[in-house]
């Protein structure tokens, strides 16, 4: 390699390190970490009090759930290596993936130990502030997906409650794929994913952003010029997308680095962007979420449709409660793309906008906002010495909006408008709530 192409090479990566340095962390979307709100005041209706609680959260901070070692990147560099294709920049970053390798060793598919503080401060926080429902002899449902990691977060969720609590019994409710996994029984829904229309959507992004362009100039950074002229444009593009990933991963992994005896910033994968890039990627990711997770540009749509089941188990159990008081609270763990979309189903807040214009994606529905690590979604439903019942409804712990609906009192709406709104969104879907819900999601269109 020419010598000044080499100290050309040089110069950059240090320029890229400083100024990714300074970029703020609003590049990570789902995998930002869960931020405890402020404290709210929020006036309680006289003569009511907490007496039920529906949740549903999506599992806390996580690992990788494959191990570096099988990504194209890792095997990608290990071939240039070998072939003395790799610039100063590319062994620096082979040596990073080698340690988070490490670090990753037997704990892929896991929360992390940030994940299990996240999820632990949630239920500590819950107890807090309705500490009526839990009291006496609470009974708390706990359901899950197959995942390993949705397990890991509600044992986290319950250390962190049940200390709080005395005579507490636990139903095991398992694995319940049908309401918490809903986005891989409908096969309209997998359709949609290979082959829907939104892929044109952000393919145009894609190019208003100049990512092909941004896979070049990244690429270049660790290979010889021959051999990256060699890589495919898509094996460029899953290369970038390896490391991006990699980036975002580490602020979950802070615990797990410093026990596997490393400081941060011997993984600061970040340094191998300008702030520019990582904005345009996450923009990506973002754009990718919004149209395959969230309401997209159908609020009606399937990607929306599909979370049908969950909204009519929380109708239920709602009624479950008022009719027998048999479970105090429902509790379920799920993932970003259970969140998501019942958000969206829901009405809450802005996370019903639709949109086509993908530039401004990121000011009507960010991921970070709607669907970051340990996002969750709260029903508390309040009762009066009457038999009245009023419901208060949470995105990430603040009160969330639900356009449509008339609140009786700021931040609380009658339950029996709150059944009747949410049953008139089941049919305009074509669900029956009574029905068989693993059948709706094989029909559904």
């Amino acid at each position: 390699m020419p010598k000044l192409l080499l100290t050309l090479l040089l110069l950059s990566a240090a320029s890229f390190t400083v100024r990714a340095q300074q970029c703020d962390g609003d590049f990570l979307g789902t995998k930002t970490l869960y931020t405890a709100p402020p404290a709210a005041s929020v006036k309680i209706p006289d003569g009511y009090k907490p007496v039920f609680i529906n949740y549903v959260g999506r599992h806390g901070a996580r690992h990788l759930t494959k191990a570096p070692s099988v990504s194209y990147l890792y095997k990608i560099l290990a071939s240039a290596d070998s072939a003395k294709a790799l610039t100063p920049i590319g062994q620096s970053l082979r040596k990073m993936v080698l340690l988070l390798d490490k670090v990753e060793k037997g704990n892929t598919k896991s929360i992390s130990a940030e994940g299990a503080t996240e999820l632990m401060g949630i239920a500590q926080r819950l107890y807090q502030n309705n500490s009526a429902v839990f009291a006496d002899k609470p009974k708390i449902a706990v359901s899950v997906t197959k995942e390993i990691r949705t397990r890991q977060s509600a044992d986290a969720f319950m250390k962190g409650l049940q200390p709080l609590l005395k005579n507490l019994t636990v139903i095991e409710k398992g694995i319940n794929d049908t309401t918490l996994r809903f986005y891989d029984l409908a096969p309209a829904y997998l359709e949609f994913e290979k082959s829907g229309s939104w892929m044109k959507i952000v393919a145009d992004l894609k190019e208003y952003l100049s990512i092909k362009e941004t896979n070049e100039k990244v690429t270049t950074r660790f290979f010889t010029p021959e051999f990256t002229k060699a890589m495919k444009p898509a094996d460029k593009n899953t290369f970038v997308d390896d490391l991006f990933g990699f980036a975002t991963i580490v602020y979950s992994l802070q615990q797990e680095i410093k026990q596997a005896g490393f400081n941060i910033q011997d993984l600061n994968f970040q340094g191998f962007f300008t702030c520019g890039e990582l904005a345009s990627l996450s923009r990506i990711d973002v754009a990718e979420d919004f149209f395959l997770k969230g309401p997209g540009t159908d609020i009606n749509g399937i990607q929306v449709k599909i979370a049908a089941p969950l909204l009519a188990d929380f109708i239920k159990t709602t009624d479950e409660y008022i009719k027998n008081k048999k479970i105090n609270a429902n509790l379920r763990f799920s993932h970003a793309e259970t969140i998501a979309p019942f958000a969206a189903l829901l009405n809450m807040n802005t996370t019903n906008q639709v949109g086509t214009y993908i530039q401004l994606i990121n000011k009507k529905w960010e991921s970070a906002k709607v669907i970051p690590l340990s996002a969750n979604i709260q029903w508390v439903l309040y009762k009066n010495d009457a038999g009245k019942y009023l419901l208060r409804c949470l995105l990430n712990e603040k009160d969330a909006n639900i356009p449509g609906l008339k609140a009786a009192s700021p931040n609380f709406y009658t339950w029996d408008e709150v059944k009747k709104y949410y049953l008139q969104r089941l049919k305009a879907i074509g669900a029956n709530p009574a029905g068989n819900m693993l059948q709706y999601l094989k029909t559904v269109k």
